[in-house]
């Protein structure tokens, strides 16, 4: 992509209601920018992004025959489609946005160096939009079937929801059974009506509707086992695991159950229990077959001899099942903290310590006790429960997480007020961090509270043995007072985390995780249940800990997001690789690192599927004859933004040229929405991936003005052990050129941790300017 040499270029700058013009002095702004023969005019208005400001853009455009517009404003996040079409009639790439409000004015304290900052990222954003080219988004059509991994509520809410809609929906699970989670927690609370209603009355017509639907195909026992994305739809083989009870023929007699020998832990009764190992999970169980775990089985052949109607094979084979789809949706669910890497709260060592959901299933009317709370070593009414809050969560310890789980306040407080309903006579005491109730459930915890529930602020820091009863040892952190509770039952709360399966989809599906590995949404405010690949979505507890209403708001937000997909079809950014034929070598390189399975080979040539293909950059790295480039994201381009940047810069100013990927872009504008101060020096440019940025880059900038280059890149991304080995290589080729290497550092980001990465910006400014005083 080579420059417009002859550009005319517009630049419109937003006051933003004084959010950006009473820091920034933008009439010097306007003043330095008229200088720039490519700059034709410069327009201001105090909110660009208004009807009025539209009318602005458009009679400027027309009036001055611009050919290419820069809008200094806010976060491309916010307002970029806004301004693409406030630029018509002109290619809605042939625009360029420097964001001088979250990352100039309102991190920025000094008017004067906010004022050199903004002209700086205004430069670059000019050199820039020079390259750009007319593009086009790349349309496609989806196909009307969708596939829903996980048949837990919000799995089946969506699947409902899109069987409605007239799709076709492929719904499986790993399981025997659907219900997830929700169908082994007895009670749901409801704080409208301040009582706990049946999970299982609240769910089941859900799946009698998922079970009877014309639309949707349930497919227990079963996972993904791959997954290649071709033309915007998704290609994908599932594995069933042996169907050894025809349930066809089974009639549930339980004959076979009564033959078993093998007897094994109950899982779904939270191991309270033990079962055979061919069974019926729960008599109300869907489908309501029996099934036979393999794992267990020792193919000893006694089920066979007793059932009636031969529904029994114990040579049964894995079904593979190939289907192409246009969608996806990830509702994996989540698992519970394993509690015993807390050893000092004794869940493995007392029968007595029980979690939050082992509790449920002792009150279950269909759980192990029929209902009946009992101790487990006495088989007594319990006199005394204490509850332990935040197993797991708000853990700042090595194996803890450090993020609150949501919904554990609540559910320790539905189980309390459950024991209070039944069991008057027992006294209940929960020991919470901080007791976390928000919107309507606060009234639910005041309730809690007129119920005799105790509570008591502080995490207990043993548990051990006493006697007949257990002894709970606690600090009150209200009354700085330490206590030693007796008690008949230890129930801990622990974390939800996310589940293995959830891990394991998102590696199959090539989707990012958040660092604490659960589904990572494209923006989780403006593009909640949107994955980074086009066409997955996700909902529930694979995207993070929320509660069932939550679960089903956020599926039915996937099945409405799939509708418009499927109705409007799908149009992808044009940032995608092309290839070089006249210096393609055919080697394959990029076949083989391209992690979303874009890139094929045959014979004769490379092709790119343009909906695959993300525009990260591997391939660009694989390729040893630079015979790849991303359209519209050229190096010369991205050289351009580093000359643009640096090209009023005063001899005794310092800039740090910072290249973030979108995740980082994300952090660096929490800095500035939260008002975290940011070093003057930091110029900002966003690239889809670190990998974009080449030596050359790196190079180019520290020999034309730069103090040094950061680079922050979100550290879950697929090649990001690759990028940081090859920043140990850039580091060397720096030393060679006669370039001190500590001038260019790498750091890993994150959206929420805005605060360190400011923190990170800080110690490389003044890591720079002591370099500065030691070369002299």
């Amino acid at each position: 992509m080579s420059k417009n040499e002859n550009s005319r270029i517009g630049v419109f700058l937003c006051h933003c209601g004084g959010n950006i013009s009473d820091t920034i002095d933008l009439e010097e702004v306007e003043k330095r920018l008229l200088d720039n023969p490519d700059v034709i005019s410069v327009k201001h208005h105090q909110n660009l992004c208004s009807q009025e400001g539209n009318q602005i853009i458009k009679e400027e455009i027309l009036r001055s025959h611009l050919d290419r517009v820069v809008i200094a404003a806010c976060s491309r996040v916010t307002h970029e489609n806004t301004f693409q079409n406030y630029i018509k009639p002109l290619n809605p790439y042939l625009f360029e946005m420097p964001n001088i409000r979250e990352q100039c004015s309102w991190v920025s304290e000094n008017p004067d160096k906010a004022t050199d900052k903004a002209t700086s990222l205004i430069n670059s954003a000019i050199e820039t939009v020079t390259y750009n080219e007319p593009l086009a988004k790349i349309p496609t059509q989806v196909k009307n079937k969708v596939l829903v991994i996980g048949a837990g509520i919000s799995g089946i809410t969506a699947a409902v929801s899109l069987a409605n809609q007239g799709m076709e929906v492929t719904l499986i699970e790993e399981k025997p059974v659907v219900g997830g989670s929700m169908v082994k927690v007895g009670k749901v609370f409801s704080p409208e009506k301040l009582t706990e209603d049946c999970a299982a009355c609240l769910l089941n017509p859900v799946i009698n509707e998922m079970i009877h639907h014309k639309n949707i195909k349930l497919l227990t026992n079963t996972t993904l086992e791959r997954s290649e994305r071709r033309s915007g739809n998704f290609d994908v083989i599932l594995s069933k695991k042996p169907v050894y009870v025809n349930p066809d023929k089974c009639t549930s007699c339980g004959r076979c159950t009564a033959a078993c020998p093998q007897i094994v832990p109950d899982e779904w009764n939270e191991e309270l229990i033990n079962r055979k190992a061919i069974y019926k999970p729960f008599p109300q169980a869907v489908p309501s077959t029996y099934t036979l775990d393999d794992e267990n089985c020792i193919k000893c052949g006694a089920c066979l001899g007793v059932c009636p109607t031969n529904a029994i094979n114990l040579n049964a084979i894995d079904d593979i099942i190939s289907l192409t789809v246009g969608s996806i949706v990830i509702a994996t669910g989540h698992q519970r903290y394993d509690t015993s890497k807390r050893p000092e709260y004794g869940h493995e060592q007392y029968e007595d310590v029980i979690q939050q959901m082992e509790l449920a299933r002792l009150m279950g009317v269909n759980g192990p006790t029929e209902g009946h709370l009992k101790v487990p070593s006495t088989g007594k009414v319990p006199r005394r429960v204490v509850m332990i809050q935040c197993v797991g969560s708000r853990d700042q310890m090595p194996g803890g997480h450090k993020y609150c789980s949501k919904v554990c306040c609540m559910i320790a407080l539905k189980n309390a007020n459950l024991i209070r309903s039944h069991y008057p006579d027992t006294e209940v005491i929960i020991c919470y961090t901080d007791i976390r109730t928000v919107g309507v459930y606060e009234k639910y915890y005041k309730y809690s509270q007129e119920n005799g529930i105790q509570l008591i602020r502080g995490r207990p820091g043993e548990i051990a043995k006493e006697d007949d009863h257990m002894i709970v040892r606690i600090e009150d952190t209200l009354t700085g007072f330490t206590e030693e509770i007796p008690t008949d039952l230890v129930v801990l709360s622990a974390a939800l985390e996310s589940s293995e399966g959830t891990i394991e989809t998102a590696k199959k599906l090539n989707v990012g995780l958040t660092e604490d590995n659960f589904i990572k949404e494209k923006h989780p405010k403006m593009k909640p249940v949107t994955t980074d690949i086009e066409g997955i979505f996700v909902c529930g507890t694979a995207q993070g800990p929320k509660d069932i209403t939550d679960s089903i708001i956020q599926a039915n937000a996937a099945a409405t997001k799939i509708s418009e997909l499927v109705n409007g079809g799908l149009e992808v950014e044009p940032y995608i690789a092309q290839v070089n034929v006249k210096k393609c070598t055919l080697c394959g390189k990029c076949t083989e690192e391209c992690v979303y399975q874009a890139i094929t080979k045959d014979k004769r040539s490379i092709h790119v599927d343009p909906i695959a293909c993300t525009g990260c950059g591997v391939c660009i790295m694989a390729c040893d004859k630079e015979a790849i480039s991303i359209q519209g994201q050229s190096d010369d381009r991205l050289e351009g933004s580093i000359r643009g940047i640096l090209k009023d810069k005063k001899p005794d100013e310092q800039i740090i040229i910072a290249f973030l990927d979108d995740i980082g872009n994300v952090s660096a504008n929490n800095m500035g929405i939260n008002r975290v101060s940011c070093p003057d020096s930091i110029r900002i440019i966003n690239v889809p991936f670190i990998n974009r940025v080449k030596y050359r880059h790196i190079k180019y900038a520290l020999t034309h003005g730069a103090s040094g280059v950061f680079l922050g890149e979100y550290p879950d991304t697929p090649k990001h052990a690759e990028v940081k080995e090859n920043v140990k290589l850039m580091k060397q080729h720096l030393k060679d050129d006669g370039i001190n290497p500590d001038r260019l550092i790498i750091h890993g980001v994150f959206i929420p941790y805005f605060r360190g990465l400011s923190k990170q910006f800080i110690e490389f400014d003044q890591q720079l300017r002591n370099l500065e005083v030691e070369e002299e």
